[in-house]
């Protein structure tokens, strides 16, 4: 009876040490994937210029495994017929072949910096059959092809194997810009943004108010966008995440304001903003079935913290599957 007492013992001792070493193996493994991804994107926004701009990064390789996006990533709807042609002629395509991205756009030109697999010989043909010309028969040097902007032309070269730097300036050879690191660049904003959010966020973008402003009036946005940047307008710099908190998706807004005074201004805005939206979406649809957005904007949850606001909506799993079943259907009239 003692024998087989501590024999159990002995063989609980020994499950519960395996059991703890793989804990702690799964948790550094976990630690080291959130590690690199903010250490990589941190090394792309090095390259980036970080005054008066708007960045923006995707994780895209953490799209991919997103279960709450599965829904609208695997919706199968017929491509866009230039992406398509686009992807036949370089065999890239970003759903399979892009793990991440930094955008900096500044008031006259676009910088992209894309991680992921590449053909360069199949880029430079795409290229050339796009009326463009190349340095070289390779990507070592840039290639170049009209922008559809007038005045604008579509840069692009290999920085690595696996670092594609684009461009959309007046220069031809403006992707060689992002060669080498400039004097001011994104990487304290990147640094900033990891701060501010809890995790590894799907998407982050950052703006001032003027660069938000600058890049809404360059776009066809729509209105609520327009109120939304009147609404953040007195704050330094604001943070947009939207993160994965399965089976949702989060979107915070977070803006960075000089005093509290001004935080609890820009509390105030942003608490009616979305009361009036909601409001109006109610009153548009009374009677019909409710709009599923509505469910959005009742989620807010809008609070201050000193001289920080943080504005959170949750969006549900239902409304991620209505997006993906009614990708690219006519709205309702």
């Amino acid at each position: 009876m003692r024998r087989g007492y501590r024999s159990n013992v002995r063989r609980s001792l020994l499950l519960g040490s395996v059991f703890g070493l793989a804990a702690l193996a799964l948790a550094v493994v976990l630690g080291w994937w959130v590690w690199r991804g903010r250490q990589d994107a941190a090394s792309l926004f090095r390259r980036l210029p970080g005054e008066n701009v708007l960045l923006l990064y995707l994780n895209v390789e953490q799209l991919r495994r997103t279960p709450a996006l599965i829904p609208v990533l695997g919706n199968a709807v017929d491509p866009d017929p230039d992406y398509a042609a686009f992807v036949r002629q370089t065999g890239f395509d970003y759903q399979r072949d892009l793990d991440r991205a930094a955008v900096c756009y500044l008031p006259d030109r676009v910088y992209i910096l894309a991680r992921g697999r590449f053909d360069g010989a199949r880029l430079r043909s795409y290229a050339l059959d796009q009326g463009g010309a190349c340095a070289d028969s390779g990507l070592e040097r840039p290639c170049r092809m009209p922008a559809s902007q007038p005045g604008r032309q579509v840069s692009f070269l290999l920085l690595e194997p696996s670092l594609l730097a684009l461009a959309t300036a007046p220069e031809p050879d403006a992707a060689r810009q992002l060669e080498a690191a400039p004097a001011v660049s994104a990487e304290p904003l990147a640094q900033a943004a990891s701060t501010l959010n809890a995790g590894n966020p799907l998407l982050w973008a950052t703006a001032t108010p003027a660069s938000l402003d600058r890049a809404l009036r360059q776009t066809s946005a729509v209105p609520n966008l327009n109120l939304l940047a009147a609404a953040l307008a007195g704050a330094q710099r604001a943070y947009l995440f939207v993160n994965d908190r399965s089976p949702r998706l989060e979107i915070a807004l977070q803006a960075v304001c000089a005093s509290d005074a001004q935080a609890a201004e820009i509390r105030r805005l942003l608490q009616g903003l979305n009361d009036l939206v909601g409001g109006l979406m109610r009153g548009a649809r009374r009677g019909k079935t409710p709009d599923p957005w509505a469910r959005v904007l009742a989620s807010a949850a809008i609070n201050q913290q000193k001289d920080t606001v943080r504005a959170v909506w949750a969006l549900d799993p239902d409304l991620l599957k209505d997006l993906g079943t009614t990708k690219g259907a006519a709205p309702e009239r």
